[in-house]
């Protein structure tokens, strides 16, 4: 039994500080969560004052913050807001890549060497390996095997 000599018995102790925390709590002047939104639109404040104060830094290193945006628009930061993947836009930079718009990263037969290219390329290996095993050296033959597996 816990005796708390207050008249309850068994009653947790943790009770207690609660219902003391609670009292703390009512005989304040506004509710805790009004404090705590009251604290947390402080916080945005200031990173709103943070980012509006990074004007002419923040556009020359490429993020496009107006004096006006709020930090949570992270559209204006340098990310598309689109769910699209970014690298989907790679074919924009109209560079040597032959990636399309609906291409995922892991097609690797869209990346250099096509399947055919590769499988050619480990016959080749492979046949020169023999070649050298006939003339007595077996060492690339077994490394040329182990890369095969």
């Amino acid at each position: 039994f816990n005796n708390n000599n207050n008249g309850l018995k068994n009653e947790p102790i943790y009770a207690k500080v609660n219902k003391k925390k609670t009292g703390q709590a009512a005989s304040l002047e506004e509710p805790i969560y009004a404090q705590v939104a009251k604290k947390v639109n402080a916080k945005i404040d200031r990173l709103n004052q943070i980012a509006s104060g990074l004007g002419g830094v923040g556009q020359a290193a490429g993020f496009p913050l107006k004096k006006h945006d709020k930090v949570d628009d992270l559209s204006k930061v340098g990310l598309s807001a689109s769910p699209e993947p970014i690298y989907a836009t790679i074919d924009d930079l109209g560079g040597p890549f032959p990636l399309k718009r609906h291409d995922k990263v892991d097609d690797l037969s869209k990346v250099g060497l096509s399947r055919e290219q590769q499988l050619a390329q480990k016959i080749d290996n492979l046949n020169q390996a023999v070649s050298e095993a006939k003339a007595g050296f077996f060492g690339n033959l077994e490394q040329t095997i182990d890369n095969l597996k």
